[in-house]
């Protein structure tokens, strides 16, 4: 039974994370793994979550591998399909394969397994990434290890 991102995401203790994601370990990181806007985390259970920081607040989008409550979306083969408001399929989720594949978000593919983190064709094998703000950056110009915040995206708080 979920009990809210309080409950699921417990590694957070303030704004800075120690977290183990795949192989990698990111020690005082603010944000993990920055897909555009997006944090998107995993927590002891291997269950992704997914936050959108790109509007004036923090959106919580996925929780431990299900579309988060009031988030509209669309049943797939392989998992389900967040959209927008409008309908806009934005990205697909496969909670099995633990991967998020963009649809209309210009931004390279990302799979978290055990022993890695994949964007597009790079592979991010056992790596530590201590105080940075961001751990992994995607952007739709590329791909970053170790980095600030972004200006302009919402307080990662929970």
């Amino acid at each position: 039974m979920r009990n809210g991102l309080s409950d699921s995401v417990k590694y957070w203790e303030s704004e800075q994370m120690n977290l183990r994601m795949g192989s990698q370990l990111f020690i005082d990181v603010q944000i993990p793994l920055l897909w555009g806007t997006r944090a998107i985390v995993q927590d002891p259970e291997e269950r992704l979550s997914i936050i959108n920081l790109g509007g004036d607040r923090a959106l919580l989008e996925v929780l431990e591998d299900e579309p988060a409550q009031g988030i509209p979306f669309a049943p797939s083969v392989e998992g389900f399909v967040i959209m927008d408001a409008q309908g806009t399929e934005l990205y697909k989720v496969s909670p099995v394969a633990k991967s998020i594949t963009p649809l209309s978000l210009k931004l390279l593919p990302v799979t978290i397994s055990r022993d890695a983190i994949r964007v597009g064709t790079n592979t991010f094998q056992s790596n530590m990434v201590s105080g940075f703000g961001v751990g992994i950056s995607v952007t739709e110009n590329g791909i970053g290890l170790g980095g600030s915040v972004p200006p302009g995206l919402a307080a990662l708080r929970v």
